[in-house]
């Protein structure tokens, strides 16, 4: 803005004279009119003189105050919470491969001599040597199976329980003695009643596909 303020009126010079103080904010300067006229109204034909620099106005908001320093809190340490635990597969609950091992030992020898079982086929066309290394190659797949069936890492890569038995003649009361054996078997090693169920159950469920005659 371009306006002049009036900051000092009057100041009798030898009676006849009288000067006018001006602030001029556009250029920060003060500005003298020297006025040959009396009164308290500058004439025209005055010029003014610059007498010296303006002094800065004063700030009209007082300064922020400092920003106060941020306390640092910290936080209560968070409880860890631990994963519920896996639940243990049948395999392991077994006793995994050793115990398998030991009970697949039991369940043959056990087997052989039941002759309710009729364990080497005989009288059929299917009839199988029960050589040492006949039944070292059928404990291995016994073992395989119940591994691969109840959670362990073995694979059983045997021919599929229809395709091993067929030709077999095996009947609902042969399968029925087996299944005795093992579970007398389990009773022998002390396997608990839960466990066995579980096994018992998943060797149930291949009767229809190794009975063939009632």
């Amino acid at each position: 803005m371009n306006t002049l303020l009036l900051v000092v009126a009057l100041s009798g010079v030898g009676g006849h004279r009288h000067a006018h103080w001006r602030h001029c904010y556009a250029r920060q300067y003060y500005y003298t009119y020297n006025c040959c006229q009396t009164g308290t109204t500058a004439c025209n034909t005055c010029s003014p003189v610059v007498t010296g620099p303006a002094a800065a106005p004063e700030p009209t908001h007082a300064a922020p105050a400092p920003y106060a320093e941020e306390k640092m809190v910290e936080k209560p340490a968070q409880p860890k919470v631990e994963a519920p635990a896996k639940p243990k597969s049948l395999y392991e609950r077994l006793g995994g491969e050793p115990a398998i091992k030991a009970v697949v030992d039991n369940f043959v020898m056990r087997a052989a001599t039941d002759e309710k079982v009729n364990f080497t086929r005989k009288g059929t066309d299917k009839e199988w040597m029960a050589t040492e290394e006949n039944v070292a190659k059928l404990k291995k797949h016994l073992v395989d199976m119940i591994g691969s069936v109840t959670g362990g890492p073995q694979k059983y890569e045997g021919r599929s329980m229809k395709e091993s038995h067929a030709g077999m003649k095996i009947t609902a009361e042969e399968f029925g003695a087996i299944a005795a054996d093992l579970k007398a078997t389990l009773d022998e090693f002390k396997v608990p009643e839960a466990e066995q169920k579980e096994l018992l159950d998943i060797v149930g469920s291949t009767k229809g596909d190794i009975v063939e005659a009632e």
